[in-house]
């Protein structure tokens, strides 16, 4: 994996499953590596339902989350965002959020140049992380960076 020489976005993903299922980090992991042969899994973050941030790819790293801007990214994934239908749903637990807001935070001040968007704003095809992302932004006080 190739070291990240700047870094211009944070992107929040989900990981587009039910609120009811049991996804951990180790499943989204083995998703990435096993089906889909990343060579680890892609986010750089996955915050569980319990609002648990678990490190993936190290933070210099290159990820695997969003096409053409791995090389200038930080990834973050919640997992949830699936209705009991399967369609898209901000259902995201109050512990994810702030975990969130702190990843974000943090990276914003690591990173103060850094654009945050939802993955969805750099495919037109994705509706990740399912929820406002510039509008969560604004309600936490986090809309720093250029934008």
């Amino acid at each position: 994996m190739g070291k990240r020489k700047e870094t211009n976005y944070i992107v929040v993903h989900c990981s587009d499953t039910r609120a009811n299922q049991h996804v951990t980090f180790d499943d989204i992991k083995r998703w990435h590596t096993m089906e889909r042969a990343f060579l680890d899994i892609g986010y750089h973050w996955v915050i569980e339902r319990d609002g648990s941030a678990k490190q993936g790819r190290l933070i210099e790293d290159w990820g695997a989350h969003v096409k053409y801007h791995n090389h200038e990214s930080v990834g973050i994934c919640l997992v949830g965002g699936l209705n009991e239908h399967n369609e898209p749903e901000d259902n995201f637990t109050p512990e994810q959020k702030r975990m969130l807001k702190l990843l974000v935070a943090g990276h914003q001040a690591i990173y103060p140049n850094a654009v945050v968007h939802g993955h969805h704003h750099f495919s037109k095809v994705k509706t990740c992380p399912n929820f406002d992302v510039h509008r969560w932004l604004r309600q936490e006080g986090l809309l720093g960076g250029k934008r």
